[in-house]
């Protein structure tokens, strides 16, 4: 066995080893994902993980600070990635679980947008090319780690698509600055995540608009349609980084989302051999998105420009009228609804899985220990507001 997998992780070691790997040895002009992985560290460590997890971890940290190195070195070889415009882009923000996934599929039917795709967000580098963006060599290899997750969470299937050529959430690429809720679901890792609800890493939206120029660089173009439940952690960092943004905020009850969101997560981490106390993920859901809810909502109602850029789309609506809700998007932010994507949107949920797996996720607040009346209380402000949104068809 390799030695270096029952050793400690240490940042300097960490990033010493991508230095070796790459040949390179400039980190770009912005330091700032260090503090999240010096957080990511010490609370792994924190856990005193065994051998597995530390070797997992340790491979995981590997391929981020390879890849945020080959993409400084970009950076520099070709200047015109850096100066790529992300234009007018659509986000998606709302809780997970609240119709996200089904409205990002839903307007990514629309030719003349463009999402980032799952296997572009978990291996940016090198840079996508349009020539061959459906037979990239990545997508063998991102599918080969979801159909390891299916073998061993066969439940998976009926929560959310694993399929690494769809359009992919922005906290995959978030990986790349340490600042992302891809860990704690995939970890536990509680004092990172407890980093998360506390902090607003800086330069998260820095690294995340360099991803989208990496992938439209040489890429398919098109208006960006993204999408992550993460955002509500910062939609002033959101805002500040794409001025012309137009958000989507998708509704649920979050006494039902955060139940869903727990077993999916709970499926996540029985995928890559972690966890098993369900009410421990429970615990770690609602203190993580009952923070998220609050802050968006408190950001919405002291910037007035957050607000003026926002769409409030009830879950029902996406579930019981799709195409209808669309249009809605379309006519808030002055797109065009062609007659050509009504087609592709009618065919889309005549025959796609994505669409038939709609309502069929089972799960209760029970099982996860989450106690509806605590999510009331903390997220009361948001219920008085959008209270009318969340009521079952």
């Amino acid at each position: 066995m390799d030695a270096k997998i029952d050793e400690r992780l240490s940042e300097p070691a960490l990033l010493q080893a991508a230095e070796r790997a790459t040949g390179l040895s400039n980190w770009g002009k912005d330091p700032s994902f260090r503090q999240g992985l010096a957080v990511l560290v010490n609370a792994v460590e924190a856990m005193q993980p065994g051998a597995a997890l530390r070797g997992s971890v340790r491979t995981r940290i590997q391929h981020i600070l390879e890849t945020r190195l080959r993409l400084a070195e970009d950076a520099r070889l070709y200047p015109d990635i850096e100066a790529q415009q992300i234009k007018q882009p659509i986000a998606i923000i709302g809780l997970p679980r609240t119709g996200t996934t089904i409205s990002y599929d839903l307007l990514t039917q629309d030719p003349a947008s463009r999402a980032p795709r799952e296997f572009e967000l978990y291996i940016p580098w090198p840079a996508t090319e349009a020539a061959t963006f459906y037979t990239d060599p990545r997508i063998a290899i991102v599918q080969g780690m979801y159909d390891n997750y299916l073998a061993h969470a066969p439940q998976l299937a009926e929560i959310q698509r694993l399929d690494c050529t769809q359009p992919g959430e922005c906290n995959h690429g978030m990986i790349f600055h340490f600042a992302s809720s891809n860990f704690p679901a995939e970890y536990g890792v509680p004092e990172y995540a407890q980093w998360i609800i506390d902090t607003v890493p800086e330069g998260l939206y820095k690294t995340h608009k360099r991803l989208l120029q990496q992938f439209q660089w040489k890429g398919p173009k098109g208006r960006w349609v993204i999408k992550s439940p993460h955002h509500l952690f910062d939609l002033g960092g959101l805002v500040e980084a794409y001025p012309d943004a137009a958000l989507v905020w998708t509704h649920r009850d979050p006494v039902s989302t955060l139940s869903s969101l727990s077993s999916f997560i709970a499926g996540l981490q029985a995928a890559v051999g972690q966890g098993g106390d369900l009410h421990a993920v429970g615990r770690s859901v609602v203190d993580m998105w009952s923070a998220a809810m609050a802050r968006a909502t408190k950001a919405r109602l002291e910037n007035p420009d957050i607000e003026a850029r926002i769409i409030d789309i009830a879950h029902r609506d996406v579930v019981h009228d799709p195409i209808g809700s669309v249009r809605r998007i379309y006519d808030r932010f002055g797109i065009p609804f062609t007659a050509d994507l009504h087609n592709r949107l009618t065919t889309f949920l005549a025959t796609n899985p994505s669409a038939a797996r709609l309502g069929k996720h089972r799960h209760s607040p029970e099982k996860f220990g989450i106690d509806p009346a605590e999510v009331h209380a903390r997220l009361a402000e948001y219920y008085a507001r959008f209270g009318h949104l969340l009521a079952k068809p």
